[in-house]
């Protein structure tokens, strides 16, 4: 079998648009999830169809045959293309390397995929860097379907599709209309023939989806087949899309375009290479592919996977936009001046959408409709505003901050038919009917999993770090030399009781997860984390540092910060199984990569003092160090959302999460800006 069948089946690739749309797949391109496809296409309300699943793939020469592409069924992997595979590279877009076997210099064929940023087209390009002339006859595999559902056995036997074929001075276009749902594709083959066909690939298996208790079995439907012959050293695309596409070259352009400045893995295939032993030249040794400065851009690069015009992808393949996810990247976004007017913008966007002093937890997506299931969501969104405002330094923009942090703030303290409130002692306090509305949201059966009603201890020091902000802001404004804005005095009284209020959470060795009226539940979570390491601080120095000790030992993995202590008796070491399963785990002991940010973010409040920037760069390095050598080495494209809890820590969930990546990436930005050679 090949050495990197099993190195790349566990790692997935992502391209994506800012229009919200993706491609995704495995390193290997045995699709195992239903969401594995070469194009997912989205509107700008997130509703996304899955158009283009693969391709079939068959290459001849001087009578010989290799298939490249592979098919999961339930009892085989069929065409065995997997191993042709030479050795695949995730970023900075995915590609790939065949050969005949024995792997040889003679055949050499070079498969790059990439994805246009302005609209839902994929480029999908082939390139000859063997020795031989080579005759590919392809047949696109397509789904047209929502794209969280699956075509079940045999529903496309009778399905009418309208497809039409134009022949054009660069190749030929071709499109098609799946009748019964209206869903359409569009394709153009350069230097190519396409003709008209029509078979099914019955039961392709996705065993992600079974593993996960949901329906794995599908079909997928060819329309067309593709044929062309490319020489050494020349290529060739194909382009898919979800409207017609008028200019196929300039397509093509553009969307090399896009990737043409990002850094290239140290073993890239170069076309120059045809007539040398490029086999020769690849790194089989688990080295390094990037150097520091190229692993920079490409996070910066994996994190603007999850921009799109006004807003953040929470993650791909499950997710549209989150508010609290958002407003957790964008912060990770105010340490690059030319993203200031998008995180004003995304911002404003959502100002729109304030209803009884919440900011929306999920915009609607997929047909799914708006939610406002979180509190802290407003929080965060109230201290954004005070530190963009720090970025800008505008007059009008402090005066327009103010107003929203005071109507958020107002709202919030006079809610009395709400399942939140702000009680006497100032602490907000959630009803068990919103044990939910934190970011351990996750219900079964209409019940929280991780029930946290009462005073959450993160969602009380957000409070007092809104309250906080909203004072800062008076005299942000106050300093322009603008007519003078008097903060509230009940604001400011209300912030200081809540400080006083927040000693509460204390037990002596850690903080209370929550607090049901003066009651501290003791539980070891990363909430505390989260409480202590925001802007204003609650509580002392000392403290602080227990808190930080306490989750090194108990919380910290390699890949993030466990959701609970493998010493409670309700912490589950793996994320696996039906949804219900993996629910429980969810906040009961799976591994969260965007809890990175506020451990090395009170890392730096407890030493940054204390110790040198070389001892803190180095310290915070090795904190993070797997999954930075994970980008360098080019193992993963993304981060994860979750990993299991316990060893070996596998990666879950979402396999691109945009505040796991832009966890990372406020780090790494911090860490580059000490000036401390890394």
């Amino acid at each position: 079998m090949n050495n990197y069948f099993m190195e790349t089946h566990h790692h997935e690739w992502i391209l994506t648009n800012k229009l919200g749309a993706y491609a995704l797949g495995t390193g290997n391109l045995i699709n195992q999830r239903k969401y594995h496809g070469l194009l997912v296409a989205s509107d700008k309300n997130f509703n996304r169809h899955h158009l283009v699943a693969g391709m079939e793939e068959k290459v001849e020469w001087r009578g010989e045959v290799i298939h490249m592409d592979s098919n999961n069924y339930s009892n085989c992997i069929y065409p065995e293309g997997f191993l042709h595979l030479v050795k695949p590279w995730l970023r900075p877009y995915p590609a790939f390397l065949y050969s005949a076997l024995p792997h040889q210099n003679e055949i050499l064929i070079f498969k790059e995929i990439m994805m246009d940023n302005e609209s839902n087209t994929t480029l999908v390009k082939y390139g000859n860097l063997g020795k031989h002339l080579l005759h590919f006859n392809l047949h696109p595999k397509f789904t047209m379907c929502p794209h969280h559902e699956i075509n079940a056995h045999g529903s496309l036997d009778y399905i009418d599709y309208h497809t039409q074929i134009d022949k054009t001075g660069q190749g030929a276009a071709f499109s098609a209309l799946r009748v019964n749902n209206g869903i359409k594709v569009f394709g153009h083959a350069l230097k190519a023939t396409v003709s008209h066909n029509r078979y099914v690939y019955y039961n392709v298996y996705y065993p992600w989806e079974v593993m996960s208790g949901y329906e794995g079995i599908g079909d997928q439907i060819s329309l067309y087949q593709i044929d062309f012959d490319l020489a050494p050293a020349e290529s060739n695309y194909i382009l898919f899309s979800d409207q017609p596409i008028s200019d196929p070259i300039e397509m093509i352009e553009r969307i090399e375009a896009r990737y043409s400045m990002l850094p290239k893995a140290i073993d890239y295939p170069m076309y120059a290479d045809a007539e040398d032993n490029l086999l020769a030249k690849l790194d089989y040794e688990d080295n390094f592919l990037f150097d520091r400065k190229g692993y920079l851009k490409l996070l910066e690069f994996a994190l603007q996977d999850f921009i799109t015009e006004d807003d953040v992808v929470a993650g791909y393949p499950f997710y549209g936009p989150w508010g609290r996810d958002t407003m957790v990247v964008l912060n990770a976004m105010l340490h690059n001046s030319t993203s200031l007017d998008l995180v004003e913008r995304i911002l404003r966007k959502y100002s729109m959408h304030i209803k009884d002093g919440l900011i929306p937890n999920m915009l609607a997506e997929s047909g799914r409709e708006a939610n406002y299931d979180s509190i802290d969501a407003s929080l965060w969104y109230i201290i954004l505003l005070w530190k963009l405002g720090k970025k800008k330094k505008n007059k009008k923009y402090w005066k327009d901050a103010y107003d929203l942090t005071a109507r958020i703030i107002g709202a919030l303290m006079e809610q009395t038919d709400k399942p939140y409130r702000v009680r006497k002692d100032g602490l907000i306090e959630l009803d068990p009917s919103f044990a939910h509305g934190t970011w351990m949201d996750v219900r079964v059966d209409g019940k929280a999993v991780c029930p946290r009603w009462g005073a959450p201890v993160e969602i009380n020091s957000l409070w007092f770090n809104a309250l906080s902000a909203y004072e800062a802001i008076c005299e942000a404004h106050n300093s322009t030399g603008s007519t003078k804005i008097n903060a509230k005095a009940e604001y400011l009284l209300l912030k200081d009781k809540v400080k006083d209020s927040f000693r509460k959470f204390w037990t002596g060795e850690f903080l209370a997860d929550r607090l049901e009226g003066d009651k501290a539940i003791i539980e070891i979570r990363p909430n505390a984390i989260i409480a202590l390491s925001l802007p204003w601080q609650p509580l002392p120095h000392d403290i602080m540092k227990q808190v930080l000790e306490r989750t090194f030992k108990e919380l910290y993995t390699f890949y993030g910060i466990r959701t609970l202590s493998p010493n409670d008796p309700r912490f589950r070491k793996k994320y696996y199984g039906t949804q219900r399963e993996r629910d429980r785990a969810y906040y009961n002991g799976s591994v969260w990569a965007w809890l990175f940010g506020p451990f090395c973010g009170l890392y730096l409040k407890v030493y940054g003092a204390q110790k040198s920037e070389t001892e803190i760069v180095k310290t915070i390095g090795d904190i993070i160090g797997v999954l930075r050598n994970s980008f360098m080495k080019g193992h993963i494209a993304s981060v994860a959302e979750v990993w299991d809890g316990d060893t070996p820590h596998f990666p879950k969930g979402a396999p691109a999460q945009a505040w796991s990546v832009a966890a990372l990436y406020n780090i790494e930005t911090y860490l580059e800006k000490m000036g401390v050679r890394i």
